[in-house]
């Protein structure tokens, strides 16, 4: 790097620090992490010293008081200059300018470009592999692909370039998912999996199989490597775990809630361990979750893992900390934050909502985007609505017995239509269904 190239950095690098000082709210907004920062200067270790003082006083006026850093941080500080060099960044940057997002994509541009070159030395020296660096290097891509600026026009020609990538990119991958997997191989090559910046809502009438459902789909997803995120206010940790493990490992649900565990259940059950304690599979279950609990959290897990997926269960459980005159607003706020999370962090998010009462009354219980339009404009903010249907949650004697119906009711560049899978209730699993599948039931009499 140039001398002048090094003073375009370290001039971009001061002046986030001075605008996160001058404006704390701008680090709800910052993308960067402490190694973000170049390593010929101290300016990470500053970044990382502000970050946990926010974390720690955000609700402070100014979480960036000199006496608090130095009751907190003190010693940290007097390694990297001392509050002379804090106070000599703040008084540098005199007023944000509006420039934050800007000075802030020179500093993530330079760090994926180090980091990059860093990848493919290691390639040449033979320190790592071709698919690490290569799993590298999609992650980088993803931080770079964050923070590009998106406000104001855009000129397609400036596009171009970049779509031409994107489409090489889609055609490496295998069966045609570009996306993060389903647990529905129809779903899969229906939509091509679940697409950074989509918004997909799942409804269905309560005890269906929609936390089941959202246990397949965690799971799934992260096969590739990929990070799952699930914000649960229905169920505890625990009760999700179990559910993964019966459907992974085909242990009855019953069998764990009673303790009564056969050598072949402890089997089942230490392997389906293995295979969920290998994957990046994350889940928050605190009471009652805020929308804006949700965005804090997402942005310090995607700053982690960039190839994440977002599951909610569901809905009707969020809340916000603002207040609003009647529920039907809250949830018009709630679901266009939703769609918000995954636009700005172009990730999938896939949230539960309940179907409401009336659909029991009808002569065809089979869920309408109707039933959900008490949900705020989820009708019109999510990208795809899937229902989830079981004949035999209202029949017990049903010829369709065990199956479940994904009906696609919108889907955005995707199409409608309606998916059966099998929907094995002892064991949580949700399981496509096989040729082997359907003579089985139909020598039951059964359909398939």
């Amino acid at each position: 790097m140039k001398m002048n190239d090094y003073n375009y950095l370290y001039e971009a690098e001061i002046n986030v620090l001075g605008s996160i000082m001058l404006d704390k709210t701008l680090m709800d907004d910052c993308v960067l992490m402490p190694e973000s920062f170049s390593p010929a200067w101290d300016n990470g270790k500053i970044f990382e010293v502000l970050k946990y003082a926010y974390k720690k006083f955000s609700d402070q006026p100014d979480p960036f008081y000199l006496p608090l850093l130095a009751q907190h941080w003190g010693k940290k500080v007097e390694k990297i200059g001392g509050f002379s060099r804090i106070t000599e960044i703040q008084r540098s940057v005199p007023h944000t300018n509006g420039m934050f997002r800007h000075y802030q994509q020179i500093v993530n541009d330079e760090y994926v470009q180090r980091e990059m070159k860093d990848a493919a030395e290691l390639i040449a020296t033979g320190k790592t592999t071709l698919q690490n660096a290569k799993a590298r290097m999609e992650e980088l891509e993803d931080i770079q692909a964050r923070t590009s600026i998106k406000d104001g026009p855009m000129n397609l020609s400036d596009l171009l370039e970049r779509h031409t990538s994107i489409i090489i990119k889609r055609s490496q991958h295998p069966g045609g998912v570009t996306g993060r997997k389903s647990c529905s191989t129809d779903y899969n090559n229906m939509s091509k999996g679940h697409q950074n910046g989509d918004f997909i809502v799942v409804g269905a009438r309560p005890s269906v199989g929609k936390s089941a459902y959202l246990c397949n789909e965690a799971y799934a997803s992260s096969e590739d490597g990929s990070t799952s995120f699930i914000v649960s206010g229905e169920d505890g940790a625990f009760n999700m775990l179990e559910r993964m493990i019966g459907a992974v490992g085909r242990v009855k649900i019953s069998h764990m809630k009673s303790g009564q565990m056969t050598e072949s259940d402890w089997e089942r059950y230490s392997r389906a361990a293995d295979l969920i304690g290998e994957r990046k599979i994350f889940i928050d279950d605190s009471s009652g979750p805020t929308i804006e609990h949700i965005w804090r959290t997402v942005r310090r897990m995607v700053k982690l893992y960039p190839k994440m997926t977002l599951y909610i269960d569901y809905l009707q459980h969020l809340r916000s900390e603002k207040n609003f005159t009647s529920e039907r607003e809250m949830y018009k706020y709630i679901s266009y934050q939703l769609k918000q999370i995954a636009r700005t962090l172009m990730i999938p998010v896939v949230c539960l909502a309940a179907v409401g009462r009336s659909v029991d009354q009808r002569q065809d219980k089979r869920p309408m985007m109707s039933d959900i339009r008490d949900c705020g404009n989820i009708e019109s903010d999510a990208d795809i609505v899937i229902f989830l249907y079981r004949d035999d949650y209202y029949n017990a004697d049903s010829a369709r017995k065990g199956l479940i119906d994904l009906i696609v009711a919108k889907g955005r560049n995707v199409g409608t239509g309606t998916i059966t899978m099998v929907f094995d209730k002892p064991y949580q699993s949700f399981l496509n269904i096989t040729e082997e599948m359907k003579q089985k039931r139909k020598e039951k009499g059964l359909s398939a």
